[in-house]
């Protein structure tokens, strides 16, 4: 028979494995050229989108100033950043560029572009949200909601609970126990496949209505979130084998499969470094599982052998004191990596949800503290005793229930890490006069030392090779006077200031002063905000 330590092992190293790509995570807009709300003299060729991590287009369309709507605009993508050809004679005015984008832990991203050509015109369309997290609509929410709640308990319930029924209380397992891990174990089946289609329908910012369709199961399969339901259905389907025939090693596989699904998508298994995350959610999650998964078959042990259980009970309250442990210790890691700082629980939807959860588990742990301590002893020496445990172990499955629940609510809210990514990447500002163009990048938005990159361009975006470049900060309200650098040429052909200290938040007004010829100078302004 396959040792324990053998499988376990085999199943972390498939989670290791799995962790081998980029570290990807929650994906913010972090600078447009044009700028956003940039007014260009002439149509340019293309725009680009860069984002504060690699991601994949899912769907990009122009509405032009008379309302015309051009679809399948050709596209390339090179890591973080996203060129978007344009159609050839845009009519002036303003132009509406909209996207949505998934990043590699399956979320959906998107938002919207407006510059204009010439001058500004009254709006061709409502411009999506930039930088939100999921567009679906109220009743798509709901229902990937409640979808991934019963994909979750499936897991959970089906695959820890033909754990415990094939593992620990094998010899005592009633029928009623084994069809209840049955019904979850369709549940789980039922509650994967109709996850695609709606993961699908989030990604391409479509109604629930078109769930009939068959690209928005296509879509749903090539995110991130396929893995994880190719790793679910595997998982069940050795949990069903397991009850089915008594394969305990097949139970087993199917207990680490749960893990293992939840680790290959999601907030948590994308963050850095991922060699730690990954394995991190896996073990968590595992662990979860065993423990929520027994909770129904061994009430209704308790329910039907009354005293005869405690051998049972003990058994299973042995093994989940150490187990609980290290899921705690790896739940522990991951909300350092996701919350980062202690303020972010109080000021963030994620954070907000991760107190509730904790106070749950919270309320999880002194059931169970309560059972090994008084109910499981006076289980073994009056009848009264597995009546109150079982009230106990409801009360633990209800719990489980509000935290699987809160679980799922993550799948609406990117993690503060993932917002301060976005926060402390560069900052791109566009600069535009009739003789010339800036793209500028500050390596950091926020206080301190900061490096300047420019690109420049001609006033219709061709390539411009001036003999020097000057930049010019100054803060006014701060008292703090016009600080001058001279830029220095790269070999790529961009400049860059180096030792440059913005010493306080605020508009900081920026000038760059373009030495064409001897007897050519372009002066560009532009204000770029600086956080603390």
């Amino acid at each position: 028979m396959i040792g324990l330590r053998h499988i376990l092992c085999c199943l972390t190293l498939v989670c290791v494995l799995a962790a081998g790509g980029r570290a990807e995570a929650h994906a913010s807009l972090i600078g447009t050229m044009p700028a956003d709300g940039a007014v260009v003299p002439t149509a340019p060729a293309s725009v680009r989108l860069r984002f504060s991590e690699p991601i994949t287009p899912l769907v990009v369309r122009l509405v032009d100033a008379n309302g015309v709507t051009h679809d399948g605009l050709h596209n390339e993508t090179r890591d973080q950043t996203i060129t978007v050809h344009l159609p050839q004679g845009l009519p002036r005015g303003t132009q509406v560029l909209s996207y949505r984008i998934i990043s590699s832990d399956g979320h959906p991203v998107g938002g919207s572009l407006v510059f204009s050509i010439g001058a500004p015109t009254a709006s061709p369309g409502e411009p999506v949200s930039a930088g939100s997290s999921s567009l679906a609509s109220s009743s798509l929410a709901d229902a990937i909601w409640l979808t991934r709640l019963v994909l979750y308990l499936g897991l959970f319930a089906g695959a820890g609970g033909a754990f415990f029924t094939t593992w620990i209380g094998r010899e005592a397992t009633t029928p009623a126990s084994r069809a209840t891990v049955r019904a979850a174990i369709g549940l789980g089946l039922a509650a994967a496949f109709l996850s695609v289609g709606l993961q699908g329908l989030d990604a391409l910012g479509e109604p629930l209505s078109a769930l009939l369709a068959f690209h928005p199961w296509r879509e749903g399969l090539e995110t991130s979130y396929g893995l994880t339901v190719g790793a679910a259905v595997l998982a069940l389907a050795c949990a069903w084998s397991g009850m089915r025939f008594g394969m305990r090693s097949a139970a087993l596989i199917g207990l680490g499969g749960a893990g293992l699904a939840l680790a290959l998508s999601g907030h948590a298994s994308a963050a850095a470094p991922q060699w730690l995350t990954r394995p991190s959610v896996f073990v968590h999650g595992t662990v979860a599982a065993f423990w929520v998964g027994a909770l129904v078959p061994l009430a209704l042990i308790v329910r039907d052998l009354r005293g005869a259980a405690l051998p049972i009970v003990q058994r299973f309250s042995a093994l989940a004191i150490p187990s609980v442990g290290v899921m705690i210790a790896a739940g522990i890691l991951l909300s350092i990596v996701q919350i980062e700082r202690p303020a972010a629980l109080l000021t963030t939807d994620y954070g907000r949800i991760f107190l509730a959860k904790m106070a749950a588990v919270g309320g999880l742990l002194a059931l169970a503290a309560l059972n090994r301590q008084r109910l499981t002893p006076m289980l073994g020496r009056k009848d009264a005793g597995a009546r109150y445990l079982i009230r106990s172990i409801m009360g633990e499955i209800g719990l489980a229930v509000v935290i699987l629940g809160l679980v799922a609510a993550w799948r609406f809210t990117p993690p503060p890490r993932a917002l301060m990514v976005a926060a402390v990447q560069s900052v791109t500002m566009h600069i535009h006069a009739p003789q010339a163009v800036a793209e500028l990048s500050l390596s950091s938005g926020r206080v301190g030392p900061v490096t300047m990159s420019l690109s420049l361009m001609t006033g219709d975006f061709a390539p411009l090779d001036p003999k020097e470049v000057t930049v010019t900060l100054a803060q006014p309200q701060a008292g703090i006077e016009p600080m001058e650098r001279r830029a220095v040429k790269a070999a790529d052909g961009t400049w860059h200031v180096q030792g440059l200290v913005l010493p306080v938040p605020g508009a900081w007004r920026v000038r760059v002063e373009l030495l064409i010829s001897d007897f050519e100078q372009v002066s560009l302004d532009g204000t770029v905000e600086i956080r603390p």
